[in-house]
């Protein structure tokens, strides 16, 4: 690699590239344009979709809203010749140290004639209680049925069943429910499900089961595929992110999980209506599915399988490669990279030097995005400043690491040094692709198929065919751009753009590679690299005063601002409270003034402000029992809110229970730590809780949240004061009352 790319503007060119690809890399997950001649028809479904909302009230489980969109649903469904079956049962459901509860009424319809081994296509009617639901999960229910209404007409290869569960925004309840007690669960054999978290983007393909074989076999389709690669896969699979697929995987089948997350500001908002819903995100998903669904029904479910890596290329088709293959493929790259800095450096110190100077450029790079971001964070009083205009922040982003990048080749690399330089380059990449495969095996899909390239490239290299490996070397960057980016673009999407200083490592990569090949002649070394970093560091600054002044809100993406008015028995009088430090807009503080602070109820700070009482039919308890039987302490009570949507149980203090009972739910703990029980729906306004733990524990203290969704009159003034700048998310506007319940330690009634 003794002659470089010598144009005087190759260096900022390449630096100017790499910028505005990273800007603008979201162009590559850009749902398709509706495809009005495709057997899924996107109005036929959004039309469906509209006659099932109504009115587009929201309609969390066990809620009068909620019925109506159920009754909606099987007026639909019974319109398309099936026949429903409606489910009805209390379930509770436990994850980690909590346990949800509420009444369901899960629908399900077969679309071929009943048989084990069936495809199940999935999704959920209910909304949390803040809005409507159309995209989470109205846009997976339609597309349920439109699917459904293709399939009829066709010859069925396998069965299939529809399940559209309720109480899936509580805690999964509906898929828990069918796992554990529907008879009908032990007839699938397959899972398609569909889900939102935002109001438009790219249809992703997030989980497969383990092994992965014949869930890849879904990515096809006669349009756009789906996102997918097993870098998503594994990352989602760490978080604590679920769905229903989280409970269908029991059921040890095959599956695809798809999901779109576009507008996430939207997400679990008002703003999840009919009129944001992106009908190309619709089409998206709804096409994926029928695809998947068709896979599925083309597979008897016994074909051999093993586990692949795998990445889609721009949604056209889908590289796939075994686990194994892409170990040895880095390993080889990484062993060739060594050798090329070895072959190429003139002497030992240098070699060390020269293979140092790559791994400083990431180091450096990523520790100036993120301290500018930090930086950015301290100045800025709201907690996601970059949700209005997120390219100032990317562009503080990328700016940042490419500036820090730069540094070490300005002091330590010459064109000289070309060949050791992109040989150390490419040996970190390896080394760091070799590190996500022992960790997150399909994070490695990132690296494997640029480090193929790369193999070609360094045994042209260390052939002396000095042309051929320097087209080749810049093919290896491209082909990681062509991969990089758009998994980067959705992972924004997924981590929200404050959070994504990290993601700045691919330009950072992209730079390392590829700078190799457009190092300026020993002349005008110096001189060109400190232009280039110092015009660098200018965008830098320039991204940073923007992302200082830009409007962190706005009207298409607002704040998340919910309003609660608080009473309860250990406070004097009633209080407004909206969790979060962030300062409230001014109209709202003109109507009555907050104060930042902490409030017995809820942790960290809070904005907090007097209010008049408000109308509840508040909590009594009845019947109640406090025993000790053998070694057991069994205290029972039932907890009565006439006016609650839900009603949640805090235990407070060291008891671990071994068992609590939930409306007749019977909960046996393998982890005694559980200290949240959450009750949801008209069934939890009268709440019989029965907890044992063992007698020789500490009496704990019983603390208890109703909740009634909206806000009263005397809140009126308030909520018309909230700009359309900001909403209400999650279990929006609401009413709280609470009540302590603390149980004697010493005097239980003995047996």
């Amino acid at each position: 690699m003794q002659h470089t790319i010598s144009s005087r503007f190759a260096l900022p060119l390449l630096l100017v590239a790499i910028v505005l690809a990273y800007l603008f890399r979201g162009v590559l997950v850009e749902p398709p344009k509706v495809d009005t001649a495709h057997a899924f028809n996107t109005d036929r479904a959004f039309a469906r979709l509209e006659r099932i909302l109504g009115d587009e009230r929201p309609h969390p489980v066990d809620t009068d809203a909620n019925d109506l969109v159920r009754e909606r649903l099987l007026a639909e469904i019974e319109a398309l010749g099936f026949t429903p079956i409606i489910s009805d049962d209390f379930h509770c459901r436990e994850r980690g140290t909590r346990v949800a509860c509420a009444r369901l009424r899960n629908i399900a319809f077969w679309v071929t004639d009943p048989a084990p081994n069936a495809v199940l296509i999935g999704s959920h009617y209910d909304s949390v209680p803040a809005g409507p639901g159309a995209s989470d999960d109205g846009a997976g229910v339609a597309a349920s049925l439109e699917i459904a209404a293709i399939l009829k007409t066709r010859e069925p290869t396998r069965p299939v069943l529809v399940l559209i569960t309720d109480g899936e925004e509580i805690g999964l309840l509906g898929a828990s429910q069918f796992v554990k007690h529907d008879p009908l669960a032990q007839m699938v054999g397959a899972v398609v499900n569909m889900e939102a978290r935002g109001v438009g983007g790219l249809a992703a393909l997030i989980q497969t089961s383990r092994p992965n074989g014949r869930d890849l076999a879904t990515l096809k389709s006669t349009t756009r595929l789906p996102a997918a690669s097993s870098l998503n896969a594994d990352i989602y699979d760490l978080l604590p992110n679920d769905t229903d697929m989280t409970e269908f995987l029991a059921l040890d089948i095959d599956a695809a999980n798809l999901a779109f997350a576009g507008q996430p500001t939207f997400y679990h908002t008002p703003g999840d209506n009919l009129a944001n819903l992106d009908q190309r995100s619709l089409f998206n998903i709804g096409a994926s599915a029928l695809a998947a669904t068709l896979a599925f029904m083309g597979q008897s479910g016994d074909e051999a399988e093993t586990q692949w890596l795998y990445v889609d290329v721009l949604g056209q088709g889908v590289l796939q490669l075994s686990v194994w293959l892409g170990g040895a493929i880095l390993l080889l790259s990484g062993f060739l990279s060594f050798a090329l800095v070895w072959r190429r450096g003139e002497r030992l110190g240098g070699r060390a030097k020269l293979f140092i100077v790559p791994a400083v450029a990431l180091v450096a790079g990523l520790l100036l995005a993120i301290v500018a971001t930090m930086l950015v964070d301290a100045v800025r009083a709201e907690r996601l400043f970059g949700a209005a205009y997120p390219i100032a922040l990317r562009g503080l982003h990328v700016a940042a690491a490419l500036a820090g990048a730069i540094i070490p080749y300005t002091f330590f690399a010459r064109a000289d040094d070309a060949g050791s330089l992109f040989g150390a380059a490419w040996g970190w990449f390896a080394l760091l692709g070799g590190v996500a495969f022992m960790l997150v095996p399909g994070a490695s899909i990132l690296f494997v198929p640029a480090a193929f390239v790369f193999v070609f490239a360094a045994l042209a290299l260390l052939l002396g065919r000095e042309t051929l490996g320097r087209i080749l070397g810049g093919l290896g960057v491209l082909v990681f751009v062509l991969f990089a980016l758009p998994l980067t673009a959705l992972g924004e999407t997924g981590l929200f753009i404050e959070a994504s200083a990290p993601f700045a490592a691919i330009a950072i990569f992209i730079f390392t590679c590829a700078v190799p090949l457009v190092l300026p002649d020993e002349e005008n070394y110096l001189r060109k690299f400190w232009l280039s970093g110092l015009g660098m560091g200018g965008a830098a600054i320039a991204f940073l005063v923007a992302s200082l002044i830009v409007p962190a809100y706005a009207s298409h993406a607002p704040r998340a601002l919910p309003v609660v008015h608080v009473m309860g028995d250990d406070i004097d009088s009633a209080y407004w409270v909206v969790r979060g430090a962030d300062p409230l807009p001014a109209q709202m503080q003109a109507v009555t003034k907050f104060e930042r602070g902490a409030f017995p109820i809820y942790g960290g700070t809070n904005q907090i402000a007097p209010a008049p009482a408000f109308d509840s039919a508040g909590i009594t308890i009845s019947q109640f029992d406090d025993v000790i039987v053998g070694e057991e302490r069994i205290i029972s009570l039932q907890i009565n809110t006439p006016d609650a949507d839900r009603i949640n149980l805090r235990l407070d203090g060291a008891t671990e229970l071994s068992a609590a009972n939930l409306n007749g739910a019977v909960i046996d703990f393998e982890d005694r730590s559980r200290r949240f029980f959450t009750c949801a729906g008209r069934s939890c306004r009268t709440v019989s809780f029965e907890m044992r733990f063992a007698s020789a524990s500490p009496a704990p203290k019983l603390e208890i949240y109703a909740t009634r969704f909206g806000l009263g009159p005397q809140s009126a003034a308030l909520v018309a004061s909230r700009p359309d700048s900001a909403m209400t998310i999650q279990t929006g506007d609401h009413r709280l009352v609470y009540k302590t319940l603390a149980f004697d330690p010493e005097d239980p009634d003995a047996e």
